[in-house]
């Protein structure tokens, strides 16, 4: 490498380490805990240039919030959805237990009345077996069978003596035997009827605690969606009404960088005569100076970037080096396609140095490959999409469409790559 290039590399290396050492950073924490600062701010009729660049910062913040919102906003109108399936599930279920409960209760109503007619039953063939026992001992004028029998504490116990008192006629046992036998079956209906309850107070609790979940479940997610659709809304305005205030300062700042914008060129430099062919390149030369001042933003326009603006667009305001030359080629009638630097360096063809004419491209490389292509427009001079790449989206003024030489000896004149003719 040249000493000369190496001293303007040094030199722009040191340069870029002060812009860097005296712009003050801030991080997205910043943003996060003093949104309402950064809006009012970025808001603002007047702003610096340190300013418009934090808001451009500020500005990408809340697009990237916005976007992770509305991924919120989708997730839960989501979730709202399948806890809706999930409640019209439930209400078949519920619906269910209600028929459950409704069998239930008849069964219930069914059972304590079929306890009811045999504790009568029972109550009167106790009453009858007491009045033989009583009669069966008048003879001895004893009561101790009757006193023996009917004061257990329980049928069972009742039952046992019973069976044990050999003077009772068989008549008798059969009675006792009949008894037990419906003491038996009132037990068991009894706990039927105690499982039937407890079965039926187990489906009423689980019907209301399904029907209170997922009801407040979707209060909840009702709740959530609206708030996060404000502050959807909220951030939509807010972010609509920076880069209206942004897209303000960026215009304005083009009319004061077009007193100092070269000029149109109305005729052929180096002598060259005015030929259909020159006439064409010098459409497309200042078609490219029309947007001297605009912002690199890489991959605009027509390669998915930027403001989705594209080749067609005669009002174009982002550009990167390529879509400047595909760009200025279409306003002037040339339907080249959109391509890269690497691919217009063996488009078209080859012009040499000492021939070159307004409308030819030029291509750079530094060393890895054809990077960069700019548009001749005379005077050993060219226009260009300068930025740095991937990483620059319209956020920095000094990175946009202008005019640099490429006198010989010059920094772009050094990594000149080659120069050809799209037309």
């Amino acid at each position: 490498m040249k000493k000369s290039t190496k001293r303007m590399v040094i030199i722009g290396f040191i340069v870029g380490m002060i812009i860097t050492t005296l712009t003050p950073v801030f991080a997205d924490s910043d943003f996060e805990t003093d949104e309402d600062k950064y809006i009012t701010l970025c808001s603002s009729k007047s702003l610096s240039q340190s300013q418009q660049n934090i808001c451009k910062k500020f500005n990408t913040y809340l697009k990237q919030k916005s976007k992770e919102v509305r991924e919120d906003i989708s997730e839960t109108k989501q979730d709202i959805s399948e806890t809706s399936d999930d409640i019209n599930a439930i209400k078949d279920k519920i619906e269910k237990n209600e028929q459950e409960i409704i069998t239930l209760e008849i069964d219930i109503k069914q059972l304590e009345q079929d306890i009811k007619d045999l504790e009568s039953t029972i109550s009167q063939k106790k009453e009858l077996l007491g009045d033989r026992l009583y009669a069966m001992q008048s003879l001895s004028n004893s009561n101790d069978y009757l006193y023996f029998i009917m004061g257990a504490q329980d049928f069972t116990t009742a039952y046992r003596r019973a069976k044990g008192i050999k003077e009772l006629t068989e008549a008798d046992q059969e009675e006792i035997d009949e008894l037990s036998t419906q003491y038996n079956t009132l037990q068991i209906q009894q706990n039927t009827l105690q499982s039937k309850k407890k079965k039926l107070e187990q489906k009423q609790e689980e019907n209301k605690t399904l029907q209170k979940k997922y009801e407040s479940l979707l209060a909840k997610q009702k709740t959530s969606l609206k708030n996060s659709q404000q502050e959807s809304s909220e951030l939509s305005d807010a972010q609509k009404e920076i880069d209206k205030n942004l897209t303000r300062l960026f215009e304005e700042s083009l009319k004061e960088q077009s007193s100092t914008n070269v000029g149109q060129i109305t005729k052929p430099s180096n002598g060259q005569s005015s030929t259909s062919s020159s006439e064409i390149g010098i459409k497309i030369a200042n078609k490219a100076l029309t947007r001297q001042g605009c912002r690199y933003w890489w991959g605009a326009p027509g390669g998915g970037y930027g403001d989705g603006q594209g080749l067609d667009n005669s009002n174009a305001q982002y550009f990167d080096c390529s879509g400047l030359v595909a760009w200025a080629h279409r306003q002037s009638g040339i339907m080249i396609g959109r391509t890269t630097a690497a691919g217009y360096s063996q488009s078209g063809k080859s012009v040499s140095y000492s021939n070159l004419q307004p409308g030819d491209v030029i291509t750079f490389s530094y060393g890895g490959g054809v990077a960069h292509i700019g548009i001749y427009i005379g005077n050993q001079q060219f226009v260009h999409a300068s930025g740095s790449g991937s990483g620059t989206r319209g956020q920095y003024a000094n990175q946009c469409v202008k005019v640099s030489s490429i006198a010989p000896g010059g920094y772009w004149y050094n990594y000149m790559y080659n120069c050809r003719r799209l037309y």
